[in-house]
């Protein structure tokens, strides 16, 4: 299968949620005001594509739901310390938005997040016996946990630098 035929049978949908998702993040260079519920949008986001593809395109599904957990909690101690290195977060009170530093952060995770999950899925649409390895379950789960672990640390820590809660440059509670 070429490159090319892989585009041509790629869903209508994912392009636009590419170009979304590439907005976002170029968005992001800049320093913007958010309301905190926007916020979420991102994290469960990719949350939710990875879950959905671990439990409708994974037969080992079980294995990739464990692991996913993991890469979930070590992504988000990535997501809070590579945020940690940018300003922080504050709140205007008047416009009831926080104030995001402006970070390249967010498209760089945004950019592997796609790539990988774009590269993963054409590996399970072209070799569907390879889904139901464990090793591939494993390496999805992870990559998927670790990739939305990475946007819930980013947004935890900019909500509790918005709010007071924790100074910049915080690092996750012991």
């Amino acid at each position: 299968m070429s490159i090319m035929d892989i585009i041509i049978y790629t869903p209508v949908w994912v392009w636009p949620l590419f170009a979304f998702l590439v907005l976002s993040g170029i968005t992001a260079l800049r320093p913007r005001k958010a309301r905190p519920a926007r916020m979420l949008l991102l994290p469960v986001l990719f949350f939710v594509w990875g879950l959905y593809a671990i439990f409708l395109k994974l037969p080992g599904w079980p294995i990739a739901l464990g692991v996913f957990v993991v890469g979930l909690a070590l992504g988000f101690g990535v997501g809070w310390l590579l945020a940690s290195r940018y300003p922080a977060a504050t709140y205007d009170h008047e416009a009831k938005r926080i104030l995001r530093p402006g970070t390249p952060l967010t498209l760089i995770l945004i950019m592997i997040a796609f790539i990988t999950k774009y590269v993963l899925s054409v590996v399970i649409a072209t070799n569907p016996q390879l889904s139901a390895a464990i090793g591939f379950s494993v390496f999805y789960g992870i990559t998927s946990g670790l990739i939305s672990g990475a946007f819930w640390g980013i947004m935890a820590l900019q909500l509790l630098q918005a709010f007071n809660y924790i100074g910049p440059g915080a690092h996750p509670p012991a």
